[in-house]
């Protein structure tokens, strides 16, 4: 097996502030032991996360045989990493429960065979990762239809092949969030709970933020989960999307409740982004389509010149409201909604609740089917 890197590359991030003891819960000493197989200058280091980055916690001593064998005092479930050399890393998550972990590794190179036994947490990271990985397995299959249906000029077809991907992709999210319920009270559980995406898991991220806040209320993981999920309630589907008043190319300043009543679709975009624009026609057909019928958009442009702006309105044929304050990603719509990249987008309810976020392509074509059409 590779190391453990794909599931845990967010995690470091998201840990990284971990600079001391969530609490403690009792203690006891884990026997860290294993065997590398191929040895390098340097030694073997087991390290904890402190001030925003890995720090060392104990060296071991290799033996002769290139085994080792020493012990850690845990008092908390907590992530650690096994620093061979400093060209191997095994990552894994220890607890007070744990007596002993084996660890089995090449220790000469990063994507060396690892195997870690012992830590059920470490496992549960292993089966996180297998079952993402299927989602690349997904994109391969795809990827040559989709090629040549796009080389085809086959606007159906693509869109068919889309909607396939995000259904499978749908999917295997379902199954992550199956698993983390078969986790318990596990560590691992709430660090994949944190690396999902609040704009299409709000529901489930509040369930486990308010499970582990009783299961582990101690844990800085934990404190850090129900953090993302309060500071992400705002913008949580069922919301009231937060009101935006700024200028239209004719210097009169619109309100995004002046379109309430409608669905709306928000649209953070800009004369300069590439898929903003690519994606504009698709958008236009269906604004054509479904207007009559009550279906606005409100333009967001984080555009810096305002001659920018209103040429590719024109040029692009974009016959709804319009705003910007030619702030780039410093516009104060874009702040309050945390606009980190574009194009982005809310569709809004009559009542003005968030009902979608990022519909794109065909995802905003069967949406709007949906709610005009009945489909």
């Amino acid at each position: 097996m590779k190391a453990i890197t794909y599931i845990l590359a967010p995690l470091l991030i998201i840990s990284a502030c971990n600079s001391q003891p969530a609490g403690e819960t009792g203690s006891s000493d884990v026997i860290i032991s294993g065997k590398v197989n191929n040895t390098s200058e340097g030694d073997i280091v087991i390290e904890s996360i402190v001030e925003q980055q890995f720090q060392p916690v104990k060296t071991i001593q290799l033996q002769d045989d290139n085994t080792f064998s020493d012990k850690l005092t845990v008092t908390e479930p907590n992530l650690y990493r096994i620093n061979f050399f400093n060209k191997q890393f095994a990552f894994l998550i220890l607890d007070e429960k744990h007596s002993e972990v084996s660890v089995t590794a090449d220790g000469d190179r990063t994507d060396g065979f690892i195997e870690i036994k012992g830590s059920k947490d470490t496992d549960y990271l292993r089966e996180i990762q297998e079952i993402r990985a299927r989602i690349g397995k997904v994109a391969e299959e795809i990827n040559p239809a989709f090629m040549k249906a796009n080389q085809e000029g086959d606007k159906e077809a693509m869109e068919q092949l889309q909607l396939q991907y995000m259904n499978k992709q749908k999917e295997i999210n379902d199954q992550v969030k199956d698993k983390v319920r078969e986790m318990g009270n596990s560590l691992t559980a709430v660090l994949v709970t944190q690396e999902l995406n609040p704009d299409e898991d709000f529901a489930f991220m509040e369930e486990m933020a308010q499970k582990f806040s009783q299961t582990l209320p101690n844990s800085f993981f934990t404190k850090q989960l129900v953090e993302k999920v309060n500071s992400s309630k705002k913008f949580a589907i069922g919301q009231v999307a937060p009101e935006i008043t700024l200028e239209d190319p004719d210097g009169n300043m619109v309100s995004l409740s002046s379109l309430k009543g409608n669905y709306v679709m928000i649209d953070f975009w800009a004369a300069w982004c590439r898929p903003c624009r690519a994606e504009n026609p698709n958008v236009v057909a269906l604004y054509n389509k479904y207007n009559a019928k009550g279906f606005e958009v409100f333009g967001v442009s984080l555009d810096r010149k305002k001659e920018d702006w209103v040429a590719a309105i024109e040029k692009d044929g974009l016959s709804w409201t319009h705003v910007s304050d030619l702030q780039y990603f410093n516009s104060a719509a874009a702040r309050l909604y945390n606009i980190q990249a574009i194009p982005a987008t809310y569709l809004l309810d009559k009542e003005g609740r968030i009902i979608g976020k990022n519909l794109r392509g065909a995802a905003l074509r069967k949406k709007l089917e949906e709610i005009f059409d009945g489909a």
